[in-house]
């Protein structure tokens, strides 16, 4: 199935400048969402842990090579809506890294689990992030803004789904790893039953 964005004709931008500068502060935000996650998702390639479990390592390469194309791209548009990314884009960033420091960093007695759960928290923040931004660019007939963040989404999507069936997997090896007797055949079912939550 291809994937193609839907949206009502652009018509020409006639908003207040308070409207432009929420859009603004939206595309600053989701550059600075991205460059957040892209750096995390850089630590994590190098983590010895992680490297030591080749389906993580081979997704999160993949993750942060997604990441960096997308904070290029709004980066990019946050130079075309205004002078430049600036000031503006320094705060977003601060502002995002304390929303975000505490998934990243800490010492973790599962590390390679604690990471997955927390990129899935960190991707699905970033896909209501887009979502917010395609909505507020289609309201104020920005087209290729709107264009951007919904790609954008439609590329993370497939992530968070590749997370939920990699996590079960990754959860149940490690509880091995302390208790001998643990199944870690149940895997297979723990995504089927997580699938079929969703599918509720």
């Amino acid at each position: 199935m291809i994937w193609k964005p839907t949206h009502p004709s652009a018509t020409p931008m006639t908003t207040s400048p308070t409207q432009s500068e929420n859009l603004h502060m939206y595309v600053n935000d989701t550059a600075a969402m991205a460059k957040h996650i892209e750096n995390a998702f850089a630590q994590q390639c190098k983590d010895a842990d992680v490297r030591s479990h080749i389906a993580a390592h081979q997704l999160i390469e993949k993750m942060h090579s997604t990441l960096a194309a997308q904070r290029a791209e709004m980066e990019r548009q946050a130079h075309a809506l205004s002078s430049g990314v600036g000031a503006a884009l320094k705060e977003a960033v601060t502002n995002l890294t304390g929303a975000l420091a505490g998934l990243y960093g800490q010492v973790r007695k599962h590390p390679i689990s604690r990471i997955l759960r927390d990129n899935y928290t960190a991707l699905s923040l970033a896909c209501v992030s887009y979502e917010m931004l395609h909505t507020t660019a289609l309201g104020l007939g920005e087209k290729t803004v709107a264009d951007v963040a919904l790609r954008h989404l439609g590329e993370l999507t497939p992530y968070i789904m590749a997370l939920t069936n990699i996590i079960p997997e990754v959860v149940l090896v490690e509880l091995a790893k302390d208790d001998p007797a643990i199944d870690v055949s149940v895997a297979k079912k723990a995504v089927e039953n997580t699938l079929g939550a969703w599918c509720q």
